[in-house]
């Protein structure tokens, strides 16, 4: 495991001119055992302050308890998995906290229902700013993070590692405040074009689902640049308001390949769709946010088989990791506090998540401007970092001029027979695509 934040001396101009595993990182900032660190290597400021409602607020030091406060579907399709990743994010603040927090500063979740509304979750977002002081922010879906974005620029509170792929607010110039977790779509959907490139050197034909929201729009268009200049070529594009009648339509056009540029909520029952269609494409690939088995897959029987994900996150309930370091000592981790859900791949995503920003804290606490609002976001706008559960060869990549995070998957396949996904080849690393930050 490693962990480096990159030095940020040199583009804090050009920045405002242009507008754990094993160990437990979070124990004071001493670094896991086998860690390489350089915490606080970020010399200046790399995040404008200039903006802020109260700039002195967003450089005061935070003492006693961090407070992240989530916006989430706490209700409602989605509220089981996102349950299952604020429970991963409790866990993995319980292991830090057990460790005396970072520098002494305990870290404390505080959730509230939007039901996947995005109004709902603007007034949480406000409430939570404004009543409960929570210091960090987090929230679920494009069109809630669309809805909060704006209000938390302005009131300079971070919210880190986002639940959206909208690439508006992986610009630091417009959103200084804001950074993403989930994978860019374009990053994505570049990775699953160089697999089908080599299954298919002389080219193959395309059928297009497409979830309406921004999501899905986001995987579509980044479908759509990956094969330009391509032999690959979408014949047919259906919505997914009726995945029945997606899956009707796809299938007539005979089409090679079939995408998913859908929601989570979109992959089971495109593959129940397809199933009841008798088509059996001879591809198919799902977005990497449909990456639970057990709940987006096994219901679907021969249907899902051989379906394709890209896929960044070790599941612990996978037979190849059964002696992988990192996943024992989560499975420990978790045991220990009674976590039920362990083997849940959006609990996984959730302690992921926590260990992300254990990271950032910890980091931001030894740097000039200290475990302060302002510190923890240069310290996440600088932030170069392995975590545990991350597959290996995959990192977490960010600076100040490129907000990606995750550059590299590695693609699996579903077995129905065996009900786990196998490796499908090896890590695809694309990041010296955006080396020059393009």
């Amino acid at each position: 495991m490693r962990t480096r934040h990159l030095a940020a001396i040199g583009l804090t101009a050009a920045l405002l001119a242009a507008g754990c595993g094993g160990a437990d990182p979070a124990a004071d900032p001493a670094p896991a055992a086998g860690a390489e660190s350089a915490p606080g290597a970020a010399a200046e400021s790399v995040t404008p302050v200039d903006g802020c409602a109260d700039p002195d607020a967003a450089r005061e030091k935070i003492t006693g308890t961090l407070k992240v406060g989530w916006s989430a579907a706490l209700s409602g399709p989605l509220a089981q998995a996102v349950g299952a990743v604020i429970d991963g994010m409790k866990a993995r603040f319980e292991v830090a906290n057990a460790a005396g927090g970072v520098g002494g500063v305990k870290l404390e979740v505080v959730a509230k229902d939007d039901a996947f509304n995005p109004e709902k979750a603007k007034a949480n977002v406000n409430e939570l700013i404004q009543k409960d002081g929570v210091h960090v922010l987090d929230t679920f879906g494009s069109g809630q993070l669309n809805a909060v974005a704006d209000d938390q620029n302005e009131a300079c509170v971070p919210l880190l590692f986002g639940q959206a792929s909208v690439p508006a607010y992986r610009d630091a110039k417009n959103f200084p405040w804001t950074t993403e977790y989930l994978p860019s779509a374009e990053v994505e959907m570049a990775v699953v074009v160089e697999q089908l490139k080599k299954k298919y050197p002389g080219g193959a034909t395309v059928a297009l689902a497409v979830n309406q929201t921004e999501s899905g729009q986001g995987y579509a268009q980044g479908f759509k640049k990956a094969i330009e200049g391509t032999n690959l070529k979408i014949i047919k594009e259906a919505p997914l308001t009726d995945p029945n009648a997606a899956a009707t339509t796809l299938k007539a056009s005979g089409a090679q390949v079939l995408v998913d540029a859908g929601v989570t909520t979109d992959c089971l029952t495109l593959s129940m769709a397809v199933g009841r269609a008798g088509w059996k494409p001879d591809t198919f690939v799902q977005p990497a946010n449909c990456v639970d088995g057990k709940s987006l897959y096994e219901p679907a029987g021969e249907a899902a088989d051989g379906q394709q994900i890209m896929v960044w996150l070790k599941d612990p309930g996978n037979p190849i990791y059964a002696e992988d370091e990192a996943v024992k000592k989560y499975l420990a981790d978790m045991e220990a506090q009674g976590n039920k859900a362990p083997l849940n791949n959006y609990t996984v995503n959730g302690w992921a998540i926590a260990d992300l920003m254990v990271d950032v804290f910890t980091t931001a606490s030894s740097s000039p401007d200290g475990l302060s609002r302002l510190g923890i976001m240069n310290a996440a706008r600088t932030q170069e970092y392995h975590p545990p559960m991350f597959i290996d060869g995959i990192d977490w990549k960010m600076s100040p001029t490129q907000a990606l995070g995750i550059m590299a998957f590695r693609p699996f396949v579903w077995s129905a027979e065996k009900k786990t996904f196998e490796p499908a080849g090896d890590v695809v690393d694309i990041s010296h695509n955006y080396a020059q930050g393009d």
